[in-house]
């Protein structure tokens, strides 16, 4: 397909010579235009061209540029050709090839000669028939002008296969040595641009990517894969700490002659990572509905109910219902009020038969005066007897929890909360990234024990943080299971330095080799040989831990672990363990993991343990308002190194009764349980827990269990369905995030630039 040629304009609207009509221009000239360029390293920066991702400043800035100051260059597709084809006695006439016309590096070779006269640069182009815009200026300019760019241009180059110039690889080497990129650390996107106005279209998309940390395929790519050929998985886009995120775009057109074969034009550019975050996603929209609603008593949410209903039906059925009405009923939400319900639903229609569900069980006896939580599969939620937040208890979950691509579409509603993580330390450390978003999801399943207590204390870190510091959501009270009070320590602002224990783990021997691994641990308890094998496992049963214990004289090689609920778990030697269920007339699930926590063997690296856990503090952790309770004490655990460390050795290392830790931290006024971490572990066990000890609880000791992550789930979803339960419960806490983008997520970042020139 031909293309009109591009037009060079002032804002006023009026034609001047054009630096982008290339059809007009020798190929050799654009080759020499180019390789001038490429001769001194490029910094162009980049913004996206519209209203969500072009903050205030931003756009006031590059709207003081003067007329004279500004170029547009515009990509127009015309329609195919339709010149009379010559006869035989006439000569053929050369259709000039896309390179000789107008390619997009050819463009850029332009564009920097008006760049570096201090002129704006905008690229026109359509995206889906939508216009879209890039405004491109120098990238020193634009730190004077405290402009943070989403994207910096760092090199590009051509070739053209036919004539022999260059390949694709070829090409893409030479963008890459122009931007002084090592290949190793670049991602490479390969795309068909067979017009110029896709090649704008999957420039944009490259930005695009790297403003919002995500590493997905661009429209018409080939595949997401470094230099060295290795297939990566698509979410966000890991990186090295303080290390700019680099992108080789190759664009590959297909064009033809009249007079001769067909022809390759290669493209590669070259794009860093700027310091302006895309914009962040919205948790709710017309597909993800979320209504809060309050009254001061259920006949006033009857009345609000019915109210909405007729708003509905009146004519609110399209997609801006989303965008003004929801934005009406939070402004009528009132966050003091007693009583409070919310409505989640996938669409409008679904919307209405939430509010229908949710009227019929305002009317039900047990919901309306004895307390009973009402909630839906689609998140709806009520209860007439809210548990506050004078209870409100994080638990965090042991290790096992974490699953192949957790949360893997988190970052791009809280581009601001990763970019504050990654600043913090290793995130993908901190994730067990290379393992969890594997392209081959089996490779979660088989991390070892300390990747997933890593990952497991990276997961409740980063929930941890979404709660308190985007959500503002304060709990009074928090405790661990197993594992988990680790997390618990590390994620609420207690330890010094938590980001350090990543490296410890991994090289520890405790986990790699004593109660994991080869079981040095076990070995030396066991007094065995060292070729003699030790065959581990670990089954949960549903039996009473008594009938265990009863058993266990008989079975020295098996243990009662944790007790938790109505099941227990067993570990130990195999064979031992299966004997002991067979005995006790129950069938056993195969955990298929080997650690020896909580059994008798790993006693004998209670030191190493509460050496390990003995860190420093923070400044202000003893003032922490929060109470930390330990499976391993009654007590509420003291704020100092030794008093945590003591008791994170003696959990870890003693039998776990979490159905005690549970009962005891209900005595200390614990009601309301948010699970902090991946997947739901917790949640189930704590109800029946909760319920079993019921029968022995004061009318006052309602309890409730909440999950923010759930395996399976879209993970948005499942955080908004936690968020409506402590509305419902009427926990304070923010919505900003929920009426609007975090304003947060949008503001321009640091500015702090790296010795080589890029950002931090």
């Amino acid at each position: 397909m031909n293309l009109a040629p591009p037009l060079a304009t002032t804002h006023s609207g009026q034609v001047e010579t054009s630096i982008a009509d290339t059809a007009n221009v020798d190929k050799a000239i654009a080759d020499t235009v180019i390789t001038e360029k490429l001769a001194k390293p490029l910094r162009i920066a980049v913004l996206l061209g519209d209203a969500v991702n072009l903050d205030s400043h931003s756009a006031q800035v590059l709207g003081t540029f003067a007329e004279r100051e500004r170029v547009q260059i515009c990509a127009l597709d015309a329609a195919p050709s339709t010149t009379q084809q010559p006869t035989a006695h006439e000569p053929k006439v050369h259709e000039p090839s896309m390179y000789e016309q107008r390619s997009l590096t050819a463009l850029l070779g332009q564009a920097t000669t008006a760049i570096e006269q201090g002129q704006l640069v905008e690229l026109k182009f359509e995206d889906g028939n939508l216009p879209q815009s890039l405004y491109l200026l120098d990238g020193l300019r634009a730190a004077k002008l405290r402009l943070h760019a989403h994207a910096f241009i760092a090199g590009f180059a051509a070739g053209n296969e036919v004539t022999d110039v260059a390949n694709a690889a070829t090409v893409a080497s030479k963008a890459l040595a122009a931007a002084k990129r090592s290949p190793a650390k670049t991602v490479q996107h390969q795309t068909v641009a067979n017009t110029l106005n896709e090649a704008f279209v999957a420039l944009r998309q490259g930005v695009t990517a790297l403003a919002a940390r995500t590493q997905a395929p661009l429209k018409g790519t080939t595949g997401i894969k470094q230099t060295n050929d290795t297939n990566h998985q698509t979410g966000y886009w890991f990186s090295d700490q303080h290390q700019a995120r680099v992108l080789c775009l190759n664009l590959v057109a297909k064009t033809s002659h009249q007079a001769d074969e067909s022809r390759n034009l290669s493209q590669s550019l070259v794009l860093t990572q700027g310091t302006q975050l895309a914009a962040p996603k919205a948790l709710v929209d017309e597909n993800r509905l979320f209504v809060p609603i309050s009254g001061d008593s259920i006949n006033e949410l009857k009345a609000k109910l019915f109210q909405l209903l007729s708003s509905l039906d009146i004519g609110a059925l399209d997609t801006s219902f989303a965008s003004h009405q929801l934005a009406f009923l939070f402004e009528r939400y009132d966050a003091n009020a007693p009583l409070a319900l919310v409505l989640m639903a996938a669409s409008i229609d679904d919307l209405k038969l939430e509010a229908k569900a949710m009227l019929t069980a305002l009317e039900n006896d047990a919901v309306r005066h004895h307390g009973q939580h009402f909630k839906t599969p689609a998140g709806s939620c009520f209860t007439a007897k809210p548990l506050g937040d004078a209870g409100l208890t994080f638990v965090y979950p042991g290790v096992g929890t974490v699953y192949a691509n957790m949360f893997n579409n988190l970052h791009e509603y809280f581009p601001a909360l990763y970019h504050q993580l990654e600043r913090e330390g290793d995130l993908s450390a901190m994730l067990q990234s290379p393992q969890i978003y594997a392209a081959d999801v089996k490779t979660a399943a088989g991390m070892n024990l300390s990747q997933q207590a890593i990952s497991g204390v990276g997961a409740s870190y980063l929930f941890t943080k979404l709660l308190t510091q985007v959500f503002n959501i304060k709990p009074k009270m928090a405790l661990g299971y197993s594992m988990g009070e680790a997390a618990m320590w590390a994620s609420l602002d207690v330890w010094q330095t938590p980001h350090a224990m990543i490296n410890a783990t991994e090289n520890s021997d405790i986990f790699n080799h004593a109660i994991s691994g080869e079981l040095t641990a076990v070995r030396r308890a066991w007094q065995l040989a060292d070729d003699e094998a030790i065959v581990w496992n670990s089954f949960v049963v549903r039996a009473d831990s008594h009938e265990i214990k009863a058993l266990l004289p008989e079975f020295p090689r098996a243990y009662l672990a944790i007790t938790q609920g109505d099941t227990c778990v067993i570990a130990g030697c195999e064979t031992s363990c299966k004997a002991l269920l067979a005995k006790l007339g129950k069938r056993g699930i195969a955990a298929n993991r080997v650690t020896a926590m909580h059994t008798a063997p790993a006693m004998l690296v209670h030191g190493q343990v509460q050496d390990f856990y003995t860190q420093a503090l923070k400044a202000a952790a003893q003032d922490s308002p929060i109470r930390f309770i330990s499976a391993a004490q009654t007590a509420p655990v003291i704020v100092d190194s030794n008093s945590i460390g003591r008791a994170i050795a003696d959990t870890f290392c003693s039998p776990l009764d979490f159905s005690a830790l549970i009962q005891n931290a209900t005595e200390q006024g614990a009601r309301l349980f948010v699970e902090v971490g991946a997947d739901r572990q917790t949640s189930t066990l704590i109800d029946k827990i909760s319920h079993a000890h019921a029968s022995q609880s004061t009318a006052n000791a309602a309890t409730a269990a909440i999950a923010c992550n759930a395996k399976g789930a879209d993970a948005i979803t499942s955080l908004l369905k936690c968020l409506a339960q402590l509305i419902s419960h009427r926990v304070p806490l923010s919505l900003a995030p929920l009426i609007q983008p975090l304003s947060a997520n949008a503001a321009p970042l640091s500015s702090a630039v790296l010795p080589e020139g890029e950002p931090l």
